[in-house]
């Protein structure tokens, strides 16, 4: 069974499409008129007629609205403020040395925070033990004196 080098190539991913469409137009082209015309009338919906844009745009007209007096009472305004929105930073390539980079940093501020929790645990436990071994008179607060 032979494959064709062309139906793994994705150089064109439209190309199947493409070599269809042209197939169908081949069709559509050895049809007579009156058929083809038919057929395109029962496939194809009626596409509205657009009107094409000028090309040169309108000029400016400033109308003048007449607006009801105010009577001093409170300004209406928005709940909330505007809604900014701003393009995200789209992300191209990067390098592996950058993400070696990268993944250091991260893997250092989690060490530092794990070692910051175990000698806060440490000191804890610590404090607790000097607390029960201590002397007769002048006991920390919080501890019992024996």
């Amino acid at each position: 069974m032979e494959i064709k080098s062309t139906q793994f190539d994705m150089t064109n991913p439209f190309a199947p499409l493409q070599r269809r469409v042209n197939q169908v137009e081949t069709v559509l082209r050895q049809m007579p008129p009156a058929q083809r015309e038919q057929l395109l009338a029962e496939m194809l919906p009626p596409m509205p007629m657009h009107r094409p844009a000028p090309p040169i745009e309108q000029a400016v007209t400033m109308v003048t609205v007449k607006v009801e007096e105010w009577n001093g009472g409170p300004v209406v305004q928005q709940r909330y403020p505007t809604a900014v929105l701003r393009p995200r930073r789209i992300v191209g390539y990067i390098p592996w040395q950058w993400r070696w980079i990268v993944t250091g940093i991260r893997l250092t501020r989690i060490v530092r925070k794990s070692a910051k929790q175990q000698m806060k645990q440490f000191n804890k436990l610590q404090r607790q033990m000097i607390r029960r071994v201590l002397p007769r008179r002048n006991a920390m607060r919080g501890a019992r004196a024996r």
